[in-house]
């Protein structure tokens, strides 16, 4: 394997866990660990950039061209995808992943 390709997968799992780690935020899922982060991620980065191109053409470049606009834009496609990965997981097994965030108790001081 070549320099360039190892850069190239180590880039694939930083931007995967970053999007996965994001799109967990954003629906509120628990239960969910780094590898599996990291692999939602991933896979939404695919599904990202596929409906990003059939349906909306004019988002690839969002923003914009160059290195820096091409790792924005791979993270938008990349958090997209895994959003729309993870509702769909929710529509197959309901109840088991989205908005399931244990409320943390409250400190009762004693007066």
């Amino acid at each position: 394997m070549s320099f360039e390709t190892i850069l190239s997968v180590i880039g694939w799992v930083i931007t995967g866990a970053i999007a996965g780690y994001v799109a967990s935020l954003i629906l509120r899922v628990e239960r969910q660990g780094c590898f599996i982060n990291i692999g939602i991620g991933i896979v939404g980065a695919f599904v990202g950039a596929l409906i990003i191109r059939l349906v909306f053409p004019a988002l690839l470049t969002l923003f914009g061209t160059g290195p820096i606009a091409g790792f924005f834009n791979a993270m938008f496609h990349a958090i997209l995808g895994s959003v729309i990965l993870l509702v769909l997981y929710e529509l197959i097994v309901p109840g088991k992943q989205l908005g399931v965030r244990r409320r943390e108790r409250k400190s009762r001081r004693r007066r």
